[in-house]
């Protein structure tokens, strides 16, 4: 009985996937990472730090920071360009933003938990290139060329 039951399930979830029932996976390109995703989180992209290097290299496009005014001065300091916007300010300062809704927008913080927050709230908000960077400024600055030795 109980291998009856396994095979029921196995064709269940087979005949999900052919009726297209299946988690939808987000559609990726060179220099991000995937995962299985909701739809409404679908929106957002992750991009590793070459992906987001990459991106903000567009015109118009902006790197937005939402950790701690700490942080942004602390040991990872901050990256030249990028705008702080802090992550419990987001909602009530969104509006700031306008002008970038339909540019390209990478969002950072320390690890990239909080900038993925961030990201989807954008998303939500009609952002429509919005994409977090996986492993945040920790990441960055892991793969940041090694400064020059003083002659």
């Amino acid at each position: 009985m109980r291998r009856l039951c396994q095979s029921w399930i196995q064709w269940i979830a087979l005949a999900g996937l052919l009726a297209g029932c299946a988690p939808r996976t987000e559609q990726t390109s060179p220099g991000t990472t995937s995962g299985v995703e909701s739809p409404r989180a679908a929106a957002v992209g992750h991009l590793d730090p070459a992906g987001a290097r990459e991106q903000l290299a567009q015109p118009g496009a902006l790197l937005l920071d939402v950790r701690n005014p700490d942080e942004w001065d602390g040991p990872l300091g901050h990256v030249e360009g990028a705008k702080l916007l802090p992550l419990p300010e987001l909602a009530a300062r969104i509006g700031e933003l306008e002008a970038w809704k339909d540019q390209p927008v990478v969002v950072v913080c320390r690890s990239g938990n909080r900038s993925g927050q961030a990201a989807r709230m954008l998303a939500e908000a009609g952002f429509s290139r919005v994409s977090n960077l996986e492993g945040g400024m920790i990441a960055w600055r892991q793969t940041e060329a090694p400064s020059s030795p003083a002659p």
